[in-house]
């Protein structure tokens, strides 16, 4: 998702908000959240924001941006930001299909049982009870209720795994494998 530049960025960083351009005329910058602990904005000095892949244009050099000022948007969902330079709306609304990234050992600590989803991705999948390998990873849906695991079979069939505690038994990303009880009708 990120890209190399002058800033000298890696391609491991890791999204934790979308840019969606101006609030009010003076420059204030938007931004969603798209990580689970949005207070970590209200720390942070600088942003670094890379222009996001999925957005079809051409691609733009990432920038490091000096905050001056940070708020929630109240009632939102959102963060309000006064960067430094950035003085009026064309401004900020040129910042608009940026991503704010982090390097991976900037993410806030997880407890313990607590995994990122992308430490999850391509882990094996086996069933504990009778040792047989049931895929990987593919994806991580969250449903509000629980996360849910997209797994590739062996056969290019996709299976829908509830991350739940009747089901996962152990996650090792150490070990790359997952181990589940498999529930009766579950991979039917």
């Amino acid at each position: 998702m990120s890209i190399s530049s002058s800033l000298g960025l890696k391609r491991d960083r890791i999204q934790r908000g979308r840019i969606i351009g101006a609030h009010g005329v003076r420059g204030e910058i938007r931004i969603v959240p798209t990580t689970d602990y949005p207070e970590r904005f209200f720390g942070m000095k600088t942003l670094c924001a890379e222009f996001s892949c999925d957005s079809g244009t051409s691609q733009k050099s990432p920038v490091l941006l000096v905050v001056s000022g940070i708020r929630p948007h109240e009632g939102k969902g959102q963060i309000l930001a006064v960067v430094d330079g950035i003085n009026d709306k064309d401004s900020a609304d040129a910042l608009k299909g940026y991503v704010v990234t982090v390097a991976p050992e900037e993410r806030v600590e997880l407890a313990e049982g607590e995994y990122w989803i992308d430490s999850l991705i391509g882990l094996d999948v086996v069933d504990d009870d009778s040792g047989g390998h049931l895929g990987k990873i593919e994806d991580v849906m969250s449903t509000g209720s629980n996360d849910v695991y997209q797994v590739k079979t062996g056969d290019g069939k996709t299976k829908l795994i509830p991350a739940i505690a009747e089901v996962v038994r152990s996650i090792s990303p150490d070990e790359g494998v997952v181990r589940i009880h498999v529930l009766e009708g579950l991979l039917d």
